[in-house]
């Protein structure tokens, strides 16, 4: 992937086509894009503003590429950690108009959720009290961005798993960055779920043939192929 660092230490990383997806987000993605095949159709494009914070992302909007029709945020924990869950909201709800106005190009905008804390095992690694009031208001602050996107057209709230696992197995030892295993667990999530918003466009050319007998005598799908079946629902879960 092509990479550039821009003054503000804004970093972007783009595969070798023309993207049709971004991520932008905080240093919680950073090291996402080595996740990625940077030839495959199926990458995006990944744009990094560590330490940024919900209102940051507006002057990031110019690196987004045109042709992007899906745009995935990940940025509100600084927001959440530095002022409370209704600041946090009113300033995404912000941004989701900036970006409805200023690029009618994005066709949907996927929020995901801010992610829980755990102590600094560097500093004080006992600190589980202050690990737990960051998630009361992190979960506090995810509810309210779940009924943000409910009451928008094209926002979509997007979950990781990564708050179904314990902390230490998939945060950093400063308790706020992803570790290798947590940056691995987002990278397939997303993955996976890009290749679900392409499913439609897979889905266009049709056979027309009739089913070979083989095929009608094919057993009852697994419970993995039936969940692929399933249509989305504008609170999207990637567990």
């Amino acid at each position: 992937m092509s990479a550039a660092c821009a003054s503000s230490g804004l970093i972007w990383k783009f595969p070798s086509h023309a993207p049709t997806c971004a991520i932008v987000g905080d240093s919680q993605t950073k090291y996402l894009h080595k996740n990625f095949d940077p030839s495959s159709p199926h990458s995006p494009a990944f744009i990094t503003l560590p330490g940024a914070g919900i209102r940051d992302v507006v002057n990031s909007l110019d690196f987004v590429p045109r042709g992007v029709t899906e745009l995935i945020l990940h940025v509100g924990t600084n927001d959440v950690a530095n002022t409370n869950d209704q600041v946090a909201k009113e300033r995404y709800s912000n941004l989701l108009d900036h970006i409805a106005k200023e690029r009618p190009d994005i066709q949907a905008t996927f929020v995901t959720m801010v992610l829980p804390r755990s102590p600094n095992r560097r500093r004080n690694p006992h600190d589980w009290r202050a690990a737990a009031g960051f998630k009361r208001e992190a979960d506090a602050f995810n509810c309210l961005l779940v009924e943000l996107c409910e009451n928008r057209e094209n926002a979509f709230f997007l979950h990781h798993c990564l708050h179904h696992f314990p902390p230490k197995m998939v945060l950093a030892a400063d308790g706020l960055h992803t570790s290798f295993g947590g940056v691995s667990i987002m990278a397939w999530n997303l993955y996976t779920f890009l290749l679900e918003l392409r499913r439609p466009r897979f889905a266009d050319w049709q056979d027309n043939a009739s089913p070979s007998p083989a095929r009608e005598a094919q057993q009852e799908p697994t419970f993995a192929q039936a969940t692929l079946q399933t249509e989305p629902s504008r609170h999207l879960d990637l567990d």
